[in-house]
Formats: structure tokens, sequence, C-alpha cells
């Protein structure tokens, strides 16, 4: 997608840029696919769909393709996508070291039970080592069923549930709400920017995806316009919406500059995003060399007083 914006900027068409992407990458034929449906006269963000991204982001290709802001939209979005990548990987990369002496003093453990606590004949001692590595098989068993359960409970809500379910877990809800609001108010920023009102913009959104998120707050805001509501009403009923959002309007702006203060916004949930995906990752090893910590003085304290009470018996 990065590839495709700079090529876009550079002055290349849609046609030339997937040209280029097919003579770069021979291995895959996802391009081939992609300049296929382009030769055939679908949009780019219908093409784009051999991609695999989220229904969300191919939505707000289409709005910026048709108000002529798809290079922006493909380098921002592209941005966001390469930075989650980059972040998955250094992910994996914190968590080897971690996991490795983890799993070392799980292995000195199951040793100490076997061969030297028989030797100073403890059976406090072993019978201790039995209950932490039990505490720990069970904590393992827990967190993978629980990781399982969740991955399914997400797979069998639609989009706009399963975002609003994304954006109120613990630690990583903050990013996915961050990146919801991006992509909202950047989608209704470019529609604004092309002369749309709000209604307007509520009826074309109602044509995307059913349960999508453009297509659920487009039918939302139009049942409760037409029902009398207020639309800072509205905004407050939806957890997906920020609250800077009312105070752009509540401003009194219209037209060219409350798109221009929507495009600001969704700049700035962009960054919002970046750097509460830093953030996360930057918690991650210092909680697990925390554990670390407490399985190490555990494992000392499981030895180290039974053979401290039997040296002060025999003194």
């Amino acid at each position: 997608m990065l590839l495709i914006s700079k090529l876009l900027r550079n002055g290349f068409s849609l046609s030339q840029s997937i040209k280029c992407l097919r003579l770069l990458n021979t291995q895959t034929s996802v391009f081939d696919k992609i300049h296929h449906d382009l030769k055939i006269g679908k949009m780019i963000s219908q093409a784009l769909s051999h991609l695999d991204l989220p229904a969300v982001i191919f939505n707000q290709l289409a709005i910026a393709q048709e108000h002529g802001k798809m290079a922006l939209a493909l380098q921002q979005t592209g941005l966001l996508l390469q930075s989650q990548a980059k972040q998955k990987n250094k992910l994996k990369e914190l968590l080897i070291y971690p996991c490795f002496i983890l799993t070392f003093l799980v292995t000195m453990l199951v040793g100490m039970k076997v061969y030297i606590v028989p030797q100073l004949e403890l059976s406090s001692g072993k019978n201790n080592i039995d209950i932490f590595l039990e505490l720990i098989l069970l904590i393992l068993i827990l967190m993978g069923c629980g990781g399982i359960f969740l991955i399914i409970k997400i797979k069998q809500k639609d989009e706009y549930q399963r975002a609003l379910f994304l954006v109120k877990l613990p630690l990583v809800g903050q990013i996915y709400l961050s990146f919801y609001q991006f992509l909202i108010l950047q989608g209704v920023g470019m529609q604004m920017a092309s002369g749309m009102n709000l209604y307007d913009i509520c009826e074309s959104n109602k044509r995307f995806q059913k349960d999508s998120i453009h297509a659920h707050l487009a039918t939302k805001f139009i049942n409760g316009l037409v029902n009398g509501k207020n639309i800072l009403e509205l905004i407050d009923e939806d957890f997906l919406l920020p609250n800077q959002l009312k105070v752009i309007l509540q401003a009194g702006e219209s037209g060219a500059q409350l798109a221009q203060d929507l495009l600001l916004m969704a700049e700035l949930k962009f960054e919002e995003t970046q750097r509460n995906l830093k953030k996360i990752l930057n918690l991650v090893q210092p909680i697990l060399f925390g554990v670390i910590a407490i399985v190490i003085v555990v494992t000392y304290l499981i030895v180290l007083l039974p053979i401290y009470g039997m040296m002060k018996g025999m003194s």
C-alpha cells in the first residue's frame, strides 16, 4: 500500500503502479489478480480485497477514491499496517529471551524435584515444588483456553460489534480505539471536503457492507436524526466516536473549515495510534521479567526454607 501511494504521488496511474509491483514481486499472484480486476473496470478499493485487509479499511479506500484522496489514504493506512507488522516482529524478538529464561527455570524446578530434593530428604520441599509446577501448568492452560475462547468470540461478531469488543480490552483497547477513530474521522473529513453534508455522507455510507462500521454508524445517525435526536446526543451514545468531534461541531464551523478540522483530528488520532503501539510494546518485557523474578524468588524459598528449618533443628 505504501509503494502504491508513493507511485501515485510521483505521477503514475493506478494501472501503472500495479504493473510496477507485479515486476517487483514475481513470487506472488496477488498483484496479478489486482491488475486483472482493474482491467475489467473494478475500483482500486475493490481490487485491493485480494490483500485480505479488514472491511473498515476497504470502506475507507472506497471513500478516498471517490473524493480524490487515494494516495493519502493508502499512505496513512499503509504506515499504520507497516508499524503494526514491525511491532509484532519486535514483540517476537522481545519474547525470545524471557521465554528462554522461564523455560530454563521450569526445567531447573523439575531437576530439583527429581535429583536434589530426594538427596536432601526434604519431603516438604518436594511437595512444594509439585504444587508450584501444578500452579504454573494451570496458569498456562487457563491462558491458552482464554486466548482460544477470545479468538473464537471475536470471529463470531460482525465488524461493528467486534470493534466495540476490541476497544474495551485491557492494554490494547486504546490502540484499537484510536485506530478506528482515525479511520472514521478521515473518511468523514474527506467526504465533507468534497462538499457533502452529514446526511449525504450517511446516505452514501449506507451502501457499504451490512454491519460494517461505516454502514452501522450511517444507519444509526439517519434513524436518530429522523426521530428528532440531536447530533451531539448521537455522538455521546457511540463509544467509537471521539469526544473531540463534539467540540469541533459545537464550534459552529461548516463546509471546508469543518472538513479541515476533521482531517486534522484524524492526523492526531493517526499519531496517537502509533504512540500507543510503541507504549504497549515497551511494557511487555518489564512485565515478563517481573514474572521471572517471582518464579526465581519462589524457587529459592521452596528449596532454602526447608534446608534452613532442618539446620535450625540440628542446632
